[in-house]
Order: structure tokens, then sequence, then C-alpha cells
């Protein structure tokens, strides 16, 4: 828990007056003037690049900007800085190494959060050798300017004893003091567990709960977690097993197994929240493919019982196989024995060729995966009562007003059904084209949120900024959708074919469909395939980075004008570059989640 919580960076967030003169009621000749030059200059004001606000900030940064600095520091460690390859070209960049540099450089001037960073760099060792002596030097220097971070991580280090003499008390005080801070949700957790647990402090559930409140209605997950505890056994607050399920939910939705899983098993039996497989499934499928033992077995029996799946007997083997290796989540040695034991029964039903694919599936899995299996018809049952289940996701874009959204063939090839989550009923497959991997589907009723192509696609340049807006490992990541920034590294795509463009932005399951912009919000492609890791490691010894492929603009252009789809154009006169974050607000609303259900 300690290590999570030292790595959870915490942004202080400053809350400042807006302050209104204002001269009389009438407005003047001048007042206008004025006014029609501040929206010049607004109309003027281009937002900066990423490349260019490095650059601004670097420079600045050499000038002796300690708050520059520490950005720059910042953009190094989070692989959003940016270097010059040998073309001559800007690439993304993480250096560890060179945000030590910057932020030591910040540290030696008393810039707070940049001491805080030098210490966590040398607790974890990024950049430089570990070293705690130096780590708790720049805690120590921190935390005297009343930074809540560092308050909190010496105060960890302080009551465990972690290279400085183990002091309750001054843990205690050390969390107290960061936790005066309103915003500072993981100090406010850790003195809400010292109050619980009556570390150097008399044992205090009333605070301990207060404490726990804050920090969760502000999101803290492990607060959130804490509180449901609490108020399904009764300690020191009413039991209250619907205000439980209200915080479980809190906090499944920001990623947190345990509560996924509990979620799940809620849903499940239906004895605290009404009882409903397909979320059940959802929720316990997330944990499972974080490594979440108690999920896996829950799952597997879902598969083996059809209880919102279809029966997969393999899949129930493969993940039940998965749970009896004992992955994430403290169990006891009776319930591992019991998993074990039925694993074992499973298997007896399998034939050869079922067993095989099942432990296949286990053995290949990795963390983040959920199961696809490459045999369908030695997996699922042949039952005439078996219903389809939810295989495989993907994403899809709107592109007129009368309901068409554009996919992959890839992404509906072989489903019994395809749905849009969070929509009532099948989605109408119009077409698909398997040769350049696009298909077109319609859903009923009119829709005002709708993407725009570029109308220019001839002026397509290699080195061209584009952004990605899809829904990636939906059972793991924010189910609001991702955003991945990236450029146009090739015109051409797989062997020059002419009907791909090669991208950066990094490509994950579940991203296939997604709609490729460009700065402005216009598409300019649709993402399609990446380098395979295992074969190019078989073919070349190294692995591709972030090679990937999309269907060009003008492919997508003439696909559509074929199926006769009333598609819109963007630009104009008033078209303008826009920062990322309205481009992902306006794609989010005609982006969504495609599921193939077999």
């Amino acid at each position: 828990m300690k290590a999570n919580i030292l790595m959870k960076y915490f942004t202080l967030f400053s809350l400042a007056a807006l302050l209104l003169t204002l001269n009389g009621c009438g407005e003047t000749a001048n007042s206008k003037t004025e006014a029609a030059a501040s929206a010049v200059t607004a109309v003027a004001v281009k937002e900066l690049t990423p490349e260019e606000k490095f650059l601004e900030t670097k420079k600045k940064a050499e000038a002796g900007d300690p708050e520059a600095q520490n950005s720059l520091g910042e953009m190094y460690t989070k692989g959003g800085a940016y270097i010059f390859d040998a073309s001559g070209t800007l690439i993304f960049a993480e250096d560890h190494s060179k945000a030590l540099e910057w932020f030591q450089k910040a540290a030696t001037q008393g810039h707070a959060m940049a001491q805080f960073r030098l210490g966590i760099m040398y607790e974890q060792g990024a950049g430089t050798p570990k070293d705690m002596t130096k780590a708790i030097f720049w805690y120590q220097k921190s935390a005297s300017q009343n930074n809540p971070n560092a308050q909190v991580s010496l105060g960890y280090l302080y009551r465990e004893g972690k290279n400085v003499p183990k002091d309750t008390a001054r843990a205690f005080d050390l969390f107290q003091k960061a936790a005066s801070n309103p915003f500072a949700s993981d100090a406010q957790y850790a003195l809400g567990y010292t109050y619980a647990n009556g570390i150097g402090v008399p044992k205090n559930m009333t605070k301990a709960i207060e404490w726990f409140q804050k920090a969760a209605e502000l999101g803290y997950a492990d607060a959130q977690e804490k509180l449901t505890a609490l108020y399904t056994l009764g300690e020191g607050i009413p039991k209250d097993e619907e205000q439980a399920a209200e915080w479980w939910k809190k906090a499944a939705a920001q990623g947190n197994i345990y509560a996924q899983t509990y979620l799940g098993k809620m849903y499940l039996n239906g004895k605290v929240l009404p009882k409903d497989d397909a979320k059940a499934f959802d929720w316990l499928q997330k944990a499972a493919a974080q490594g979440g033992t108690d999920a896996q077995a829950n799952l597997g029996m879902m598969y083996y019982d059809r209880r919102g799946v279809g029966n997969n007997i393999v899949f129930a083997y493969a993940w039940i196989n998965l749970a009896s290796s004992i992955g994430h989540g403290f169990i006891s040695k009776d319930k591992v024995n019991a998993i074990k034991s039925l694993r074992d029964n499973i298997e007896l039903e399998l034939t050869q060729s079922q067993r095989a694919e099942g432990q296949r599936l286990a053995s290949n899995w990795k963390k983040g995966d959920i199961l696809q299996s490459s045999n369908d018809s030695a997996a699922v049952s042949t039952s005439p009562d078996v219903k389809p289940s939810k295989q495989a996701t993907g994403t899809a874009f709107v592109v007129s007003s009368e309901g068409h959204a554009l996919t992959n063939h890839h992404v509906i090839n072989g489903c019994a059904e395809v749905k849009i989550a969070g929509r009532e009923g099948v989605v109408k497959v119009i077409t698909s084209d398997s040769v350049n991997d696009l298909a077109l589907l319609q859903f009923s009723g009119k829709v005002n949120d709708i993407a725009t192509l570029n109308p220019d696609l001839g002026k397509l340049r290699q080195g061209d900024d584009i952004i990605v807006f899809g829904y990636p490992l939906n059972w793991v990541l924010s189910s609001g959708g991702n955003l991945t920034p990236g450029t146009i590294s090739a015109l051409t795509g797989m062997g020059n074919n002419t009907n791909q463009i090669q991208i950066t932005a990094p490509i994950q399951p579940g991203s296939s469909g997604s709609p490729v912009m460009d700065k402005k919000g216009n598409v300019v492609g649709v993402v399609s395939m990446k380098l395979s890791d295992t074969k190019m490691v078989k073919s070349t010894g190294s692995v591709g980075q972030n090679v990937n492929f999309a269907v060009n603009g003008q492919t997508v252009k003439s696909f559509l004008d074929a199926n006769k789809v009333p598609y819109k154009t963007g630009g104009g006169f008033f078209s303008r570059e826009k920062g990322n974050a309205d481009i992902a607000e306006e794609a989010r609303k005609s982006t969504m989640l495609v599921e193939c259900w077999k």
C-alpha cells in the first residue's frame, strides 16, 4: 500500500478569486474599442503544440526559471519531452537522468515540488542509484515548505522506521500537517489509517472515518475501499450495505481490483444490489484481467454455469486454472484447494483439444489480457440453447446524422451479433470490406454528434501530428475512452500499401476502428492494425516501437461514397487547430465501444 501511495504524485489545486471591476453601467466608445482589441487579441492567440510547449519550457529552464526547470523535469519523467532524432525530427523522449538534472536545478533554488520529486527519484532509483540519505534530505527540504506530498512520504518513513529512527508520533504530526491541505487526499487517508489503527495516537474510529470520508470524496480509491469495509461490518459507523455498495462502485470505477471483484460478486448474488449477470461479468472480467484470483475463479464459474455468458468450458477451465496459480488477492488456503479441485473436475470433462487450448490460454495470459480463443469450435459448447456472449470489443465512430458508423472489418467479422455499449439492441452491419478492413454499421435514430472528415487529404505530410481516440483495453482502462497523440510516420502502410498510413500513436486491443484525427479534429484515417511484436522478433530479432497502421482518409471517403453515406467534411473559414482536450471532448460524443457477440 505504501509503495503505491508514494508513487501517487499529488497536484495542489490553488483557488483564486475572480475580481471584476465595473466602471459604471454604460458602454463607452472607448470601452468598445478596448473590447474589440481584446477580441482580436484572443483570436490571434494560438494554442501551443506539445513540441512548442516543450521548447518554450526548455528555453525558460535554461534561463534559470525554477518553475520551468521543474516542468521540464516532469516532461522528461513522463515521456512528454521531445528530442531531435538524426533526421532533425522532434520525437517523444523519456529520460530519467535528464529529469533528475532539471529537478536538481529547480530544487537547489528552493522549488518545493522539485525537491519532493527529487526525493522520489532517489528513493525509487529512477535515473540514479537508490540513495535513501539523499531522498530523506530532499523530502525534509520540501516538507519544511509545507509540501503535503513530501510530508506524507516522510511520514511513512518515520512510521515504518525506514532509514530513519521509528517515530510514530512524528509520523502522525507530518500526516496531520499534510492533511490540513483540503486537497491532500493521500494525507487524509494516511491520517484516517493512523487513527483507525492507533499508530502514535489513541485509536479513534470517529476521527478515522471522518478522514477516510474526506479522502474518499476526493476520489481516493483506497479510502473508498476502506469505507466499504467499515459500512459492511458496521465498525465505528452504522452498518449500511447499500452505502457500502455505492463506495464499491466509486472505487471500482477507478480500477481498484478488490472493489471490482466485490462489486461483481454483489451483482452475481443479488443480496445487496439487484442481480445482474451482465454487470457481474463486466466487473469480474475487469478484475480478472488485473490478476485478481477471486475474480478469475468467479469468472470461470460464470462461463461454466452460463451466467450472463454462453457456456464456454475452455474459458471456464483457463480462468480457473489461472486462479489456482494464486495471482493477485489474498484468499485462504482452503479456498485455493477448492479452486484447484474445481479445475481438476472441469478438466475431466474436456476433450484433448479443449484441454490443450485451455492450457495454452492460461500459459500465454499476461496482466491486462482477457481470454480470446483461436479455436472457437473447441472452446464453445455446441448445446442448442447457448446464447451469444461478448467475446471481443473494438471502436466505431459516427459519420452521418442517419446513424452510419465506421469500424474495421476484423472487428465485426464472425460476430453473431454486433452491439454498441450503452445502446439497446443489435446494430445492423450494412457492408464490410475485408481487403481495406472497413465495415459500415447503422443504428436506429437520428444523431447530432458526428465526426467530420479532413477536406483536403492530399495535403497530409509525413510528420504531421495526429490524435487517436478509442476504447483500448476497456476491461482495464477508462470506460470513458482514451486519447493518444502521435505523428504520421509514413504515408504508406505495410509493404508500401497506398491505402494505409503508418502512425506512432500507441495501439492496444480495442483500438481497432478508432478515428485518426488531425489537429483540427477532422478524420484522416481509421486505426486498423499494429505490427506484431512476436513476428517482428522472429524476423528481425528486435521489437518494433509504435509501428501501427491505419486505413487512410482517401480510402475511407471512397468506401463511404460507394455506399452513399452522407458524411460531412470539416474545414471552412473558421477552421482552426484545437487543443487535445477539445478534440477528446468532441470525439467522445461521436465515438463508441463496439461489442462482438458470438
